[in-house]
């Protein structure tokens, strides 16, 4: 086995590395000043059952990155099996992510995008740790919604695509 990709470097080797791990796709979402922002990331992790803490990866060049350390609350959308779309306008440049969408309101005004996700957690900025060339921002969860239409699968990203995983409900 080598130490790096077919590019050579260190950084291919690690990008391709992550590539063949699993992950499943959130949105978060945030509002600052009244103007919505939100993200799609892979980079969520669970970090504490008391309190309740969940840990999200963002970019220092992310155009979402100055509202959520505004706002410092933010809600993250595990999304259904089937919202690719909508992992794909949150992870674009588009300057109104949310047309088209059903937004509902969450504690402060945080956008909550319920009917694409299977939960969402809505969260307090608990402490942000500088990463690199990221920020992870923890944070304490205040909220929890559960989808009733989430049939038991879940959208991951694996190997730079989307797949769909798990089984059809059936507890129905």
């Amino acid at each position: 086995m080598s130490s790096t990709s077919r590019g050579g470097s260190v950084a291919d080797g690690f990008r391709d590395a992550m590539a063949g791990l699993a992950s499943g796709v959130c949105v978060v979402t945030t509002t600052a000043g009244g103007v919505p922002a939100g993200l799609t990331t892979t980079a969520v992790m669970s970090v504490s059952l008391d309190p309740p803490l969940v840990a999200v990866g963002v970019g220092r060049t992310s155009r979402t990155l100055a509202p959520l350390r505004a706002a410092r609350r933010f809600a993250v959308h595990v999304l259904a099996h089937d919202r690719e779309d909508v992992a794909a306008a949150f992870a674009s440049k588009a300057p109104d992510k949310f047309i088209g969408r059903v937004v509902g309101a969450g504690r402060a005004g945080v956008p909550l995008l319920t009917e694409d996700a299977r939960h969402v957690l809505e969260c307090e900025t608990w402490t942000e740790v500088e990463a690199g060339d990221h920020v992870l921002l923890v944070g304490r969860v205040v909220a929890v919604h559960a989808s009733a239409r989430d049939g038991g699968r879940a959208l991951v990203h694996f190997d730079r695509a989307f797949h769909q995983v798990g089984a059809a409900d059936s507890r129905a």
